[in-house]
């Protein structure tokens, strides 16, 4: 899949623009022979004048507000014409980025509309001599004196160094605290206090302008350091994953424009009475380096993906997708070259370039033996054993429950269906042996009462495909085991959805194994109950925000409606949307609830037979967004409602899993319908879910929110619940 597929439209007008850039203003320059070739500055500066370096840069300080992924698609579509050019371009728009993102008021002001006008050129400074990929190594040193920083020291092989303005210079604050230690500073490389060292220039990237500099007494000012101290380190790892993917991006671009002239020549040479394309052998040949091709674009599509979700993933996508590169295009190339035959090493061709250019790829932001190291490092996190396997049990916390080893049974509501009979739910205490297998022994504090609990637990619905089961879909406490080097004994964790409760254990249970990728950390500043009088219903709330605000949803945009308003899901929506400036209408079978779902935020009550039954394909337009937990009727109707360019996120089918509907609403209002799943949601997706309720889902809406109950109340309460009985959310204290 290319990543073209997965920008949003508003990228395509630059996209476009670039690759006419490319074209009319890059090449002339990359068809230059090696020794010919200088510093691309000009091209990068005509490349501002025409507004195309500001890619991710805010709107709000004249850049393009674009996503990552635009970031990367361009470095694919300039590298395809010169990798050179295209790194040097990106040096100096991360640049811009990094000022605009984290720089003083002052420095944002001085800086960065200069540097969108390419009055400034900018580069990142953090290689030296001798340094290797050991980021903590580095010798330029930072010493506080009054009004500022002096800075010493050295720096090489830097794009951009040749001629550009400003560098945002990385140096040690105090050698004893390490990586602690790393601040950032921007610099002027123009003045007296630089000296360009330009006698290490590299074959085939002569566009990059990659040279060095020395810094003596120089002098920054409080207002030009970026990143202080103890958050130097952090923020230089977390833009190094993002420079792998955009450089594997630019492996890829070289590799597609090698392929597309190796195809073109073969197709049309002739030889022994056809073309020479026809040859089995040299056929064979490109169709391994289009696979390879393909195979890099799915890892940079993940890479992006992850990255500009905020996984923690992100950097083994990156470091994947890095490795692939520098490991697969010289030779794919090579190949190309080959297809060519003596004409492929012309300098016209710019075949050998791009294979010099794929040699620098393997050291540039990480070198092909880091890479392995980065992903070596966590291979026991992507492989784990059971935590059975691991010895001892970790100490006991005053306060805290007995360990598992500490108590020969515990207590779990126990499903079992005997041969040929019904399920049957029980309190029942259970040995240790009986777990199942799993990477992390978790000792659950929390857990819920959700519809689908109810459900397995009352035998209404199919819902348990494996038994014998503890039910029990969300949990939240602590790790007691682990053979997964992500959790250690003592991390508070939570765990929702990934069919727990349905096909593995759940957490209606005093303990529970799961495997490691299920888990999440808890967010800072959430206990376990607060955790679970969220739980998945919440979790599935803000996924529905989400859905909403990326397909550009505002509060401008007009009100939105909730379904299924008195359930777990709909309340959490209701106030995580009014919170947000939204205005809410909540559509309920119970309009006694009124004064509850308004103290949530709902601005309006509507009765839910308005939209359960049957209706027309086309209705008045009422809402600029949806959140459907019903499903069936009600979401034909919702969406027959829906203004123009309307957006419904659907999690639910409360009414049925039928959708009466009409294919108007899309066609003809231009209304889009999300599917929303948290049951397999991807962990990125989930952690940054999370992270957004710890912050913006208020305590007081979880407690007004919440009934607790213990264990032994469970069984009983299942039937209220499929009833219709029970508002809001209820927790269980498994140890009540």
């Amino acid at each position: 899949m290319s990543i073209e597929t997965t920008l949003k439209p508003d990228s395509a007008p630059l996209m476009q623009a670039l690759r006419a850039f490319a074209q009319q203003v890059v090449t002339p320059l990359a068809n230059l022979p090696a020794h010919e070739q200088e510093w691309a500055g000009e091209a990068i500066r005509e490349a501002c004048r025409q507004e195309l370096c500001g890619i991710e840069i805010p709107v709000d300080q004249g850049g393009l507000g674009l996503s990552f992924h635009a970031r990367i698609e361009a470095a694919q579509i300039l590298s395809e014409v010169d990798f050179g050019f295209a790194f040097g371009y990106m040096n100096h728009h991360n640049a811009i980025l990094r000022i605009a993102d984290h720089g003083s008021e002052q420095a944002r002001a001085q800086y960065v509309p200069a540097m969108l006008r390419g009055e400034l050129i900018g580069c990142t400074a953090m290689t030296e001599l001798g340094m290797g990929s050991d980021f903590t190594a580095i010798h330029m040193n930072a010493k506080k004196v009054d009004g500022g920083w002096e800075l010493n020291g050295a720096k090489q092989w830097v794009a951009n160094t040749v001629g550009c303005e400003l560098a945002l210079v990385f140096a040690q604050t105090d050698p004893a605290l390490g990586a602690a230690g790393i601040a950032c500073f921007i610099v002027r490389l123009d003045g007296p206090q630089c000296r360009r060292v330009t006698d290490r220039l590299l074959d085939g990237l002569g566009t990059a302008g990659v040279a060095g500099f020395e810094l003596t007494h120089y002098r920054a000012a409080d207002s030009d350091m970026l990143y202080a101290p103890g958050v130097g380190f952090k923020q230089a790892m977390e833009t190094v994953n993002k420079a792998r993917v955009h450089v594997a991006a630019m492996a890829s671009g070289m590799l597609r424009g090698a392929l597309k002239q190796a195809t073109a020549y073969a197709s049309s040479r002739m030889a022994f009475g056809q073309p020479v394309l026809n040859q089995q052998g040299l056929r064979w040949s490109l169709i391994d380096v289009s696979m390879r091709d393909e195979i890099l674009q799915m890892l940079l599509s993940r890479a992006t993906d992850l990255i500009a979700s905020g996984s923690k993933e992100a950097v083994e996508a990156a470091a994947m997708a890095k490795l692939y590169a520098g490991n697969e295009t010289m030779d794919a190339i090579g190949s190309c070259i080959q297809a060519l035959g003596a004409r492929g090493m012309s300098y016209r061709e710019g075949l050998t370039r791009k294979l010099l250019a794929a040699k620098a790829l393997c050291l540039a932001d990480g070198s092909n033996e880091m890479m392995r190291e980065r992903l070596g490092a966590t291979l026991t996190q992507r492989y784990a054993r059971s935590f059975q396997s691991q010895q001892g049990t970790p100490p006991v916390s005053s306060g805290a429950a007995p360990s598992l080893a500490q108590q020969p049974t515990f207590n779990a509501v126990y499903i079992t269906k005997p041969e040929g009979g019904s399920s049957q739910a029980a309190l029942q205490q259970l040995t240790p042996s009986e777990l199942p297998e799993g990477e992390v022994l978790v000792r659950v504090s929390h857990s819920t009462m959700n519809y689908k609990d109810a459900l397995a637990i009352t035998g209404k619905s199919p819902v348990v495909r494996k038994f014998p089961m503890v039910p029990g879909i969300d949990f939240a406490g602590v790790v007691e085991k682990s053979a997964d080097a992500r959790f250690q004994p003592g991390d508070a964790v939570l765990l929702n959805g990934w069919g727990t409760g349905e096909v593995s254990w759940g957490g209606l249970s005093q303990y529970a194994t799961t495997r490691a990728d299920w888990l999440i950390r808890m967010p800072e500043g959430m206990t376990a109950e607060q955790a679970m009088s969220i739980g998945t219903a919440g979790y599935t709330a803000m996924l529905c925000v989400m859905a909403l605000q990326s397909n550009g949803l505002t509060p401008e945009s007009g009100p939105i409606l909730v379904t299924g308003a008195n359930g777990g899901v709909g309340s959490i929506a209701i106030a995580l949307l009014s919170r947000l400036g939204f205005l809410v209408t909540a559509s309920t079978g119970r309009p006694e609830e009124a004064p509850h779902l308004q103290a949530l935020g709902a601005s309006a009550i509507m009765d839910r037979n308005a939209l359960s039954a049957a209706g027309k394909p086309l209705q008045k337009e009422s809402w600029a967004g949806a959140v459907d937990a019903v499903g069936s009727h009600t979401l034909a109707n919702v969406l027959a409602m829906m203004r123009y360019g309307g957006v419904v996120a659907a999690c639910g089918l409360a009414q049925g899993m039928d959708l009466p509907a009409s294919v108007a609403p899309f066609i003809l209002r231009g209304v889009t319908l999300v599917g929303v799943d948290s049951v397999y949601a991807p962990m990125s997706r989930r952690q940054t879910a999370w992270d957004r309720l710890a912050r913006e889902l208020p305590a007081d809406v979880l407690s007004n929110n919440t009934q607790l109950i213990g264990l032994s109340e469970v069984i009983p309460l299942a039937g209220d619940l499929l009833a219709g009985k029970v508002r809001g959310r209820v927790v269980v204290d498994v140890n009540r």
